[in-house]
């Protein structure tokens, strides 16, 4: 039950009755859960400025990171680390549009091959929804569109990662 006292001028209170418990809650608390996370990111983009400008993001954001400049560096830079058998990159964000290189489309479907758990997000210029569906369908795990500030790179992360 909520009861309700407002006098205008004076101010407003609220009153909640709650049930009481038939039993006494016990509280546990839950042991620390391991954490495969690395906090490396894979960020591919042929621009250098943003390729500079989301590395700094990034680490503001608490993240290491490797920049390629296309899809060709950034499955070269996947598979040193899949040779390995260990999981190295949290996440790879990449452009769809590489001038000169393999974009972030075709490097993906590279990068499952590799490995069917990569978290991939696109970096794309173009803002809609369409084009946002049709890569979420593809397996990519989020879409970022550019330009983006360290907030919305650090929201999409934090979406992906959980």
């Amino acid at each position: 039950q909520i009861g309700l006292n407002s006098e205008v001028g004076v101010g407003t209170a609220f009153t909640v009755y709650l049930p009481k418990a038939s039993q006494p809650v016990v509280v546990t608390r839950r042991g620390a859960t391991l954490s495969y996370r690395t906090g490396r990111v894979l960020f591919m983009d042929d621009d250098p400025k943003i390729s500079e400008l989301t590395a700094t993001m990034l680490k503001t954001l608490g993240y290491t990171c490797e920049l390629a400049t296309t899809g060709e560096e950034a499955l070269a830079l996947y598979k040193r680390y899949v040779k390995l058998g260990k999981p190295y990159y949290d996440v790879v964000i990449m452009d769809l549009t590489v001038v000169g290189g393999m974009g972030g489309e075709e490097c993906f479907k590279e990068l499952v091959k590799l490995d069917p758990k990569v978290r991939a997000i696109v970096s794309s210029g173009y803002d809609n929804d369409d084009m946002a569906r049709k890569y979420l369908e593809m397996g990519f795990c989020g879409y970022l569109t550019k330009p983006y500030r360290a907030a919305e790179l650090g929201k999409r992360l934090k979406e992906v990662l959980g």
